[in-house]
């Protein structure tokens, strides 16, 4: 097994902090356009409340993995048209708004 290094380390809970804090400020904005998107728009919902408690239990590997399931989701919902989302908020996503 391959042991980071301390840099590694660091530029990986700067990543996840940094995630972390703008799927807040989307959460906080983002709304369900599309209703036959809703249980998609549940599940996500429910992944970034365990990512949520998984940071907070400390357990980083399992919150980075759900942070990249919340982002392909939040991704696939931009690209449908099926969440509106803040034009301030719009840079943090691969889709074109």
């Amino acid at each position: 097994m391959t042991k980071l290094t301390i840099k590694q380390k660091e530029e990986f809970f700067f990543i996840l902090k940094r995630e972390e804090a703008k799927l807040e400020q989307i959460f906080k904005s983002i709304k369900l356009k599309d209703s036959k998107f809703s249980e998609t728009f549940k599940f996500m919902k429910s992944y970034y409340d365990d990512m949520k408690f998984f940071m907070k239990k400390n357990e980083h590997v399992k919150a980075f993995e759900l942070q990249n399931y919340v982002w392909g989701i939040l991704d696939s919902l931009a690209i449908n048209k099926a969440i509106e989302v803040p034009k301030e908020l719009q840079k943090h996503f691969k889709a074109e708004f």
